[in-house]
């Protein structure tokens, strides 16, 4: 990569030497930071209109889209949008809430509330702007404690950036352009053979599961569309005959203990607690919410009422029971409502086919062999898309500051 004929240091701790030529500036010096607004009450059905000129920004809007803002949930009236900030196409504006430090480029006309600064007259290049924001260094020192970013008008108008000719400043952004979205392309395709890796990794064990090792093994019909056939020689039993099935209880009534039993709830483990409910190994089993991430617990726990754990009895090996309910299609199962639910009986009347316990053991075996080797695979692509993400942003600090010569 080139450099540029000499460097000098900027006096700007993130930014580091840069060349000569080049300068820094405080953003306030280049536009006015302002703040947005949004009329009030904010949940007034007159203010909204389905087919409102602005679309009115939500933090969760700016947190699902990337550089680019190009539609949002919903939309103003021409009342709302006149009690509110107007944003027009190719502005940028960043979240100083929720999403803290997140610029965001509107393709669309919009209005934003004052969970985002934007940036009134701005004599620089937007796209520039976006990706010095995007590197997240500029706000070093701005943390509320030296953790939480604190930002408002102020303090984002005192950040200071390298102040570039404009036209270098358009070269630099053609120059990332080209070579980020050349990253983005071989991370994509990185991505995708992780979701086919993990794709081939269900199917495994929901062929093996269902279907047994033995290829050439005479079958019979499991009667369940998910399932399909079984071995003949399997058994086809309902949960409740494999497992016992229990509530969680309220823990909140156990000392909190940072070292302590782990509490499980369907969103994995939330807290610690000094006592426990189960000695394990057991599977949970989700009651209501995220109902379709079974949990394997080989340890001491408690759960709290929105999970069932299981007591296993003789018949299945814990670990060959959660590759079963692994493969349970909830949708087909679980309760209307808004949360997804299920009851102990949803559960306890499905049927799983189960072999004997020999046979579950040399399934276990083989299933522990394979998904090993399926998982060294997803670690060493997801390996590689953390260093092309290194990458990626390394290169961009280093342009953005002048250590690289692009032009």
């Amino acid at each position: 990569m080139n450099r540029y004929d000499s460097y000098k240091d900027s006096g700007v701790e993130w930014i580091g030497e840069i060349p000569n030529i080049w300068k820094t500036v405080q953003i306030k010096r280049l536009c006015s930071v302002k703040r947005g607004s949004s009329p009030r009450p904010i949940d007034d059905p007159k203010y909204f209109h389905d087919n409102g000129e602005f679309s009115w920004v939500r933090i969760s809007d700016v947190s699902k889209s990337e550089r680019y803002l190009e539609k949002t949930k919903e939309t103003l009236s021409e009342l709302g949008s006149t009690l509110s900030t107007k944003i027009l196409p190719n502005d940028i504006f960043l979240s100083i809430a929720g999403s803290v430090g997140k610029p965001i480029i509107t393709k669309i006309k919009c209005c934003i509330h004052d969970g985002f600064v934007w940036f009134d007259g701005l004599n620089y290049d937007k796209e520039l702007l976006y990706y010095i924001f995007s590197l997240g260094k500029c706000f070093s020192g701005l943390g509320k404690m030296g953790t939480q970013l604190n930002l408002n008008t102020e303090s984002v108008g005192m950040i200071n950036i390298p102040l570039i000719p404009l036209s270098e400043q358009q070269q630099i952004v053609s120059f990332l352009d080209d070579k980020t979205q050349k990253i983005d392309s071989l991370i994509q395709q990185k991505e995708k053979k992780i979701e086919l890796l993990k794709e081939k990794r269900t199917s495994l064990i929901n062929h093996v599961v269902t279907k047994g090792l033995d290829s050439n093994v005479e079958m019979k019909d499991s009667g369940v569309e998910w399932i399909g056939e079984i071995p003949n020689h399997w058994d086809f039993i309902p949960l409740k005959r494999i497992v016992k099935i229990c509530n969680g209880k309220d823990y909140k009534h156990i000392e909190v203990e940072e070292g302590g039993y782990p509490v499980f709830g369907t969103g994995g483990e939330f807290s610690r607690c000094s006592d426990f409910l189960y000695k394990g190994p057991s599977v949970g089993l989700g009651r209501k919410g995220t109902i379709d991430k079974p949990m394997f617990i080989d340890e001491p726990f408690w759960t709290s009422d929105t999970l069932y754990y299981t007591e296993i009895g003789d018949k299945v090996l814990p670990i060959y029971f959660y590759f079963l309910v692994k493969q349970i299609p909830f949708s087909l199962y679980k309760n209307g409502g808004i949360i997804p639910s299920m009851t102990k009986t949803d559960y306890e009347e499905m049927r799983f086919p189960l072999p004997e316990i020999v046979e579950q053991q040399q399934i276990v075996e083989y299933l522990d062999k394979q998904t090993e080797e399926i998982d060294t695979l997803i670690q060493l692509e997801q390996k590689k898309i953390d260093t092309l993400k290194e990458y990626r942003q390394s290169l961009i600090s280093e342009v953005v500051t002048g250590k690289i010569k692009v032009v």
